[in-house]
């Protein structure tokens, strides 16, 4: 019964100092309602559904900081695109984060020469097959850590082979950007709020 006891007030712990961090940091929307006692998971690393400009992404061990982040909205329904940054080797992932039906978190790397375009209902990559799971337009606005933001229209397609993916972007006029990526738990991150 102690230890029940124990655990209920580091929950609650937790929460306390989760809330009062996430108040400091101010700035964009995030506005969701402060995480609960049956949330201990977010409450304890972070909730990726807040990120923005400026804030701390561990992951797999590395430290990242948000560059930049793109809102995208497509007939009502959005979702955000994170470009994090290695300050110290200058690796860049985007982290797509989708709560549709569920929290779907996916981190990204750029594919650099690869001649892929989208536009099949299958394509190959790397001995994998991916069948397209959804293609459209959307309207983004971006938020920067240095500078003014933007906005604009996009196109993107994206193709699934069990947890991994392919993505393909075109902003205006210019080509395809391709990415692969792998979806992944959001509890595979701790999150820091900038200051």
């Amino acid at each position: 019964m102690e230890a029940l006891a124990v655990i209920a007030i580091l929950v609650i712990a937790a929460i306390g100092i989760t809330v009062a961090l996430r108040n400091r940091g101010g700035g964009g929307d995030r506005s969701l309602p402060a995480p609960s006692a049956g949330d201990e998971q977010r409450a304890l690393h972070g909730d990726v559904r807040r990120l923005g400009p400026g804030d701390v992404v561990n992951y797999d061990g590395t430290d990242f900081v948000v560059d930049r982040t793109l809102r995208f909205e497509e007939e009502g329904f959005t979702w955000d695109e994170h470009l994090l940054e290695d300050e110290v080797d200058g690796r860049r992932l985007w982290l797509s984060v989708e709560d549709d039906e569920g929290l779907q978190v996916t981190a990204y790397e750029r594919l650099s020469g690869a001649a892929l375009e989208p536009g099949a209902t299958q394509l190959e990559h790397d001995g994998t097959t991916y069948r397209r799971d959804e293609q459209g337009r959307a309207a983004y606005r971006t938020e920067e850590r240095d500078g003014p933001g933007g906005k604009g229209a996009m196109e993107y397609a994206e193709y699934v082979a069990g947890d991994r993916r392919l993505a393909f972007e075109r902003y205006g006029t210019g080509g395809w950007e391709v990415s692969q990526g792998t979806a992944i738990s959001e509890h595979a991150l701790d999150l820091y709020p900038a200051s």
